[in-house]
């Protein structure tokens, strides 16, 4: 906004503006697991460390994709 940043007193203003943000760390979130995450546990499948990582950013994902839905 022109003004700087301003809540809405709109609900459905503030959900569609918190469901943006939302998607913005989603994508984030698969970009860390496919960039990064995926090939470690790929080159170390017995890792404990990274298995829970794994287990850990999915859950991530799930709840994040269930609130942008």
């Amino acid at each position: 906004m022109a003004d700087g940043y301003q809540f809405s007193g709109d609900p459905e203003v503030l959900r569609k503006y918190e469901i943006g943000k939302i998607h913005v760390r989603l994508v984030e979130v698969r970009r860390l697991i496919t960039g990064t995450v995926a090939p470690h546990a790929a080159l170390h499948p017995n890792d404990k460390w990274i298995a829970y990582v794994v287990t850990q950013l999915a859950a991530v994902e799930s709840t994040l994709d269930l609130l942008v839905s």
